[in-house]
């Protein structure tokens, strides 16, 4: 992957580093420069493009809300089950929202857990991009108070411009004992259940042993479609 890419995917380290929350490299750098602060289901941003080089607005239905909120009911027994939850629901939301912007087909592949160069592709989302929007569906989630045992953290970030795998992650962090997980879409394909795993996990050797991570939610049914149509953005913002 050409070194460009590689930051554009990522950003500068030193950039992060001034904003950062001790060992967990907790910071809200992408928050604060992309994300709608206070979003609601009927207006929230995504970003796509790599780097939130394009914004779009974006809404739900209610009845897509609704569908949002019945992945938590019956409401989890234990924070591991609240984690499945948060999985599906964050999937839903994906697909739900990528056929709205174009993006809910990934036409990039992985090749050691690392997202290749998008060409300029509008509907493609790298590390940045999919932390940044799974930050937003948390937060529209934990606004709703449907969730028990989790609150939404600041994002992460881990790797050097030296090893080349510099990468972002959404967080969580649970309530009681204050444990940090990192959920990272970047790692699987549009619509499938993102995997959750320990942050000290994500932030180790890469790529991770997802096997080390949270039992796999099944899929969605929305996660077979992987078609949506072209969109034209609203850009708000861009690198």
């Amino acid at each position: 992957m050409p070194v460009r890419d590689v930051l554009r995917c990522l950003g500068l380290a030193l950039m992060l580093s001034a904003c950062t929350g001790g060992a967990n490299h907790l910071n809200t750098t992408y928050i604060d420069r992309y994300a709608k602060p206070d979003p609601t289901p009927a207006e929230f941003y995504e970003c796509h493009g790599f780097g939130c080089a394009e914004t779009s607005r974006v809404s739900l239905s209610n009845d897509e809300w609704r569908r949002v909120a019945a992945v938590f009911k019956p409401p989890a027994a234990n924070a591991a089950a609240e984690r499945r939850q948060i999985a599906r629901g964050v999937a839903m939301m994906q697909m739900m929202v990528g056929r709205q912007t174009g993006t809910a087909a990934h036409q990039w592949t992985h090749r050691d857990m690392m997202i290749l160069p998008n060409n300029s592709d509008p509907t493609q989302l790298d590390c940045i991009d999919e932390a940044v929007n799974t930050w937003t569906y948390l937060t529209l989630i934990e606004k709703s108070r449907l969730l028990r045992f989790h609150r939404v953290a600041p994002l992460s970030y881990a790797g050097s411009v030296v090893t080349l795998d510099q990468r972002n992650t959404a967080v969580l962090q649970q309530i009681a004992g204050g444990d940090y997980f990192a959920i990272d879409p970047s790692l699987v394909d549009a619509g499938a259940p993102p995997p959750i795993m320990p942050l000290a996990t994500w932030m180790g050797h890469w790529p991770p042993d997802l096997a080390a991570g949270e039992a796999r939610a099944p899929p969605t049914p929305s996660a077979r479609s992987r078609t949506g149509p072209r969109h034209q953005s609203n850009q708000v913002g861009n690198l």
